[in-house]
């Protein structure tokens, strides 16, 4: 487990057609804790075949989860994810746009400069890292 996070693999779904190519497009989900308690729900799109030239998105819904929380306690963050001559790479971008942050879990949407060059950055890198080593459906982002 990396940085004391594991991940539960919750589902799948194949979306549709790339317009672009007419290959299949997969979003795969699941959770991220680590020992004591929930930190995020994840949620990675790409379109089969096109990692090279379009990578994937990973949304987290991160904050505190089980009960007595609402969605006041939980925050949109989403992810770019490429896989360039040198390996993968990821960059936070702003969550607004992406369809999962308009969920009723999520209580604050956040842009890019809000997370970047933060300690809550970090965080947001570590889970996203997790997901990337222990959810083996995602294994073609690796390359």
């Amino acid at each position: 487990m990396l940085a004391g996070i594991s991940i539960e693999r919750t589902g799948s779904k194949d979306t549709g057609i790339c317009d672009c190519c007419g290959r299949t497009s997969r979003t795969v989900w699941g959770l991220a804790s680590n020992e004591t308690q929930g930190l995020a729900a994840y949620y990675v799109h790409w379109t089969l075949g096109h990692i090279s030239d379009q990578g994937a998105n990973i949304d987290l819904i991160v904050g505190n989860w089980g009960k007595g929380t609402t969605a006041a306690d939980r925050c949109a963050v989403a992810l770019a994810y490429r896989l360039l001559d040198t390996g993968p790479a990821m960059m936070v971008i702003d969550a607004g746009p992406r369809s999962f942050s308009r969920s009723p879990l999520i209580g604050k949407v956040f842009a890019r400069d809000e997370v970047v060059g933060t300690p809550f950055a970090q965080q947001i890198f570590s889970i996203a890292d997790a997901v990337l080593a222990q959810d083996d459906r995602i294994a073609e982002l690796l390359g």
